[in-house]
């Protein structure tokens, strides 16, 4: 008797049989992912980044605001604080109304994210261009939904003066780098990324088969370094405003290496296993390499309790090809002994599929 086929099982032969639907639906799903990724960060930046004026506690069901330091958030959105904190100073008059600071970030944001969408398109895949440059488009529409839709006493800015009122900068450093980290490690799983500086630090880490999130951190050193320097300017080099400024900037550096965390944590890309497999199958190796897109190295050992002939398998593997890379060495041989290890980094020939 025939078995049944399962669903999945359908839908899998269905989709192997209609590769351009198949690929349609890919990329629908990854359009899905942007609009989900930007949302996050949008959310980030408007509740804990940069809330232009939380309420006070005297004034919170009133209509009264008061400014509040900013977090200076990463990448080209950072870039694009600098840019509106050198217009303030330039002009000594700060942008008060929430909406028209969001509409100058907005535009400042993906204007500079141009020239990134060249780099993605023709430096590292066109699909992750055009996914790139969606993604940026998203940010910067739901900044201005997000600030229209909150008003003076919406969701966002209570969630924002609540955060403000018993974390301080700490806590919107911690909630702000898991939303801006989310956002990126999102976009980098669905081989795409946030734009910005990302593009630049996930073409060096390509480069150099290493993490995404220390370049990216390396790159926002700058951008916080002119950002408090305004920052001083903005608001009077007096000894108290000076000190605000510079506490601020320090909860800036959590808030990035919170971001850097999250990244690497859900970012398995650049990431490198080592596996080690103990088997008495002389097979095992050739099944290993046919199945995976990297080489091996066999060792010839000798169990020490059982004195029977061993081979050692030696193989480097992406993270996101544990799962994988288990399946096909347990059912080659059940009794084989697996052990992974973590790698910094690796030097020498080592295959990723390429971004489109």
């Amino acid at each position: 008797m025939a078995k049944r086929r399962t669903f999945k099982q359908k839908v899998v032969d269905k989709l192997y049989d209609h590769p351009h639907l198949k690929r349609g639906l890919i990329d629908a799903g990854t359009v899905i992912g942007m609009a989900i990724s930007a949302f996050v960060f949008a959310f980030g930046f408007k509740c804990f980044i940069a809330p232009n004026y939380l309420m006070t506690s005297t004034t919170f069901n009133g209509s009264e605001f008061t400014p509040v330091f900013k977090l200076v958030s990463g990448g080209l959105s950072g870039i694009s604080q600098v840019v509106i904190e050198f217009i303030e100073v330039v002009f000594g008059h700060p942008i008060t109304n929430a909406n028209a600071y969001t509409l100058v970030y907005s535009v400042l944001y993906f204007g500079l994210n141009v020239p990134i969408f060249l780099i993605a398109f023709f430096g590292i895949g066109k699909r992750f261009g055009i996914m790139t440059a969606i993604n940026v488009g998203f940010v910067a529409v739901f900044n201005n939904i997000l600030a229209l839709a909150d008003g003076e006493n919406g969701l966002i800015t209570q969630i924002s003066y609540w955060a403000n009122e018993n974390g301080g900068l700490l806590s919107r450093a911690i909630f702000g780098g898991v939303c801006t980290g989310l956002s990126s490690a999102i976009a980098y799983k669905l081989d795409a990324s946030a734009g910005g500086i990302d593009v630049i630090a996930y073409r060096v880490a390509l480069k150099k088969n290493s993490m995404v999130g220390k370049y990216s951190l390396f790159i926002n050193a700058g951008t916080l370094t002119i950002f408090t320097i305004l920052s001083v300017i903005d608001h009077g080099v007096g000894e108290s405003s000076a000190a605000h400024v510079l506490v601020a900037s320090m909860f800036s550096v959590v808030y990035l290496l919170v971001v850097t965390v999250v990244i690497d944590l859900i970012n398995l890309r650049n990431k490198k296993l080592k596996v080690t497999v103990v088997t008495e199958s002389h097979d095992l190796a050739k099944v290993i390499i046919s199945s995976l897109p990297h080489g091996a190295t066999v060792i010839k050992g000798e169990g020490v309790f059982s004195g029977n002939e061993k081979q050692i398998i030696d193989i480097v593997i992406s993270s996101y090809e544990l799962k994988r890379t288990i399946k096909v060495i347990k059912e080659a041989d059940p009794k084989a002994f697996v052990e992974v290890m973590e790698l910094k980094q690796v030097l020498g020939r080592f295959h990723l599929p390429p971004i489109r």
